[in-house]
């Protein structure tokens, strides 16, 4: 029996994929603007299955291999919780060399839709769009899954086919799939794999630190994603980008 979930204002959220799905052409070039609404889908009832099937087009729509020119710019993506249904929704943009802050951008958000497993995408998108409207980056840092998710389509993913733009998730833990413990050095990683498909990679970023969990999003392949995620590593565990889009979140949240 399929599992129904009645939010009416989250139909604009599924309206704006399944039009993004329809229309991208690869076409996007210039400082992200996050595609326009267009009403071809308000469903008054919406199910879980709906949403699979829905997630099962993104998955088909990401592109495993490198679709950036230059690497200078680099963007982190994070949300923060608060009371009552809000969240901040923060994008930092670093140099990639120095990874220094060059733009920040935080924004207020309403959470339209409940927390799920494996549905993230559809709670968090919407924030997440407005927060990186404006910024120009050459790849996209999620921290959240991408590839490794058990239909293939994380938030990273999401976010990556509705921009067109490249992106990669960095999550804290294994969602799906299996996988060796890497060495403990910096740069040690095994393949994370899922009844044979291999979705990710268990990435050792400090010795001492647990692993972080690496797939792609959209544009690139996951040689590059693993190398994106340990070079833009410094002494910590999680990479600068998402270490700087989580502490402007946090901050937004707790100033308000």
């Amino acid at each position: 029996m399929p599992q129904s979930l009645h939010f009416g204002p989250f139909a604009r959220i599924f309206t704006k994929i399944c039009y993004v799905l329809k229309i991208n052409n690869f076409s996007a070039k210039l400082p992200v603007k996050v595609p326009k609404m267009l009403p071809i889908l308000r469903p008054p009832k919406l199910d879980l299955d709906e949403l699979a099937r829905l997630q099962a087009r993104v998955a088909k729509r990401v592109v495993h291999k490198n679709r950036f020119k230059k690497l200078k710019r680099i963007a982190g993506c994070d949300i923060s919780f608060a009371r009552g249904g809000l969240a901040y929704a923060a994008c930092a943009v670093l140099d990639y060399k120095s990874l220094e802050v060059l733009e920040r951008k935080a924004v207020r958000v309403r959470m339209r839709f409940p927390y799920i497993p494996t549905f993230l995408a559809f709670r968090e998108l919407e924030g997440m769009l407005k927060s990186v409207e404006g910024m120009d980056a050459d790849v996209y840092m999620v921290g959240a899954q991408g590839l490794a998710h058990p239909r293939r389509a994380g938030l990273a993913c999401h976010l990556g086919v509705t921009l067109n733009k490249p992106t990669l998730g960095v999550a804290k833990n294994r969602l799906c799939g299996s996988a060796e413990e890497p060495k403990r050095e910096r740069g040690a990683y095994s393949l994370l794999k899922d009844n044979g498909e291999i979705i990710g990679a268990v990435l050792r970023t400090q010795p001492s630190n647990r692993p972080v969990y690496v797939s792609i999003g959209h544009g690139l392949s996951l040689k590059t994603a693993i190398r994106i995620a340990l070079e833009t590593t410094r002494g910590f565990r999680l990479p600068e980008p998402l270490r700087a889009a989580h502490e402007l979140a946090t901050r937004a949240m707790k100033s308000h």
